[in-house]
């Protein structure tokens, strides 16, 4: 795919676009499966995941690509273009791979727990997956731009924590098993990924200042004009 010229002026800005292109794209694929869908009349939120039946395993993948309707997908969409576009910025060498772990853990964690007999769809699992990732690492990394990466996830969706209490969803049509799932593994993946992605910041003067502390015998290593030795 060719890149526009306005993304070949440094390396920054060309990392942002593959970012921003990255996340464009998974965030239409919903999109055109709730147009196919509603266009061909093909009623694929039956296809969503059925917690603990053998046959709705398959759910686990097509969870994040079917929605209710069209306020249900809007509602996700702008969360999950934001949250991507920062997994795909921070973690540029393994961010498949980590998008891949939390999609697919995420999804088996609300299979085990989901209630039998419900169907469960959207992406709403998924963005509380990345979120909880992205504010984790952000706190466990103490890289700057993640840092202020996670305080605006946590000024945007901070909202997230309620997840943890699964009683105020209970007689919703919310899967709160699908949040609670994503927020545990989001934690969880943050520390696995702990050492992926950018490096934190390195102040030599500090560390020679460490060192020099550190150092039990720096005390007598004076010059010679200093010793007392004439």
């Amino acid at each position: 795919m060719n890149i526009p010229y306005f993304c070949k002026m440094d390396r920054e800005k060309k990392e942002t676009c593959h970012a921003a292109k990255y996340s464009l794209l998974l965030t239409s694929l919903p999109w055109l499966v709730h147009a196919v869908n509603g266009l061909f009349t093909l009623r694929l939120q039956e296809y969503g995941l059925r917690p603990l039946d053998g046959q709705g395993l398959g759910g686990i993948v097509t969870l994040p690509f079917l929605h209710e309707g069209t306020d249900h997908l809007i509602s996700n969409t702008p969360s999950l273009f934001l949250l991507l576009f920062g997994l795909f910025l921070f973690y540029r060498n393994t961010a498949w791979t980590i998008l891949l772990s939390l999609y697919l853990v995420s999804g088996l964690l609300t299979w085990f727990m989901g209630r039998p007999g419900s169907i469960h769809i959207g992406a709403s699992g998924l963005a509380y997956a990345l979120a909880a990732f992205h504010f984790t690492g952000g706190i466990i990394k103490k890289v700057p731009r993640q840092m202020a990466f996670a305080l605006l996830v946590a000024f945007l969706y901070g909202g997230f924590v309620w997840a943890f209490f699964p009683t105020l969803y209970r007689d919703t049509g919310i899967s709160w098993e699908g949040h609670l799932s994503g927020l545990m593994t989001g934690i969880l993946f943050a520390f696995y990924f702990r050492r992926s992605g950018p490096a934190p910041p390195v102040y030599p003067a500090l560390e020679e200042e460490d060192d020099a502390e550190n150092d039990e015998d720096a005390w007598w290593r004076l010059p010679e004009n200093e010793s007392g030795e004439h």
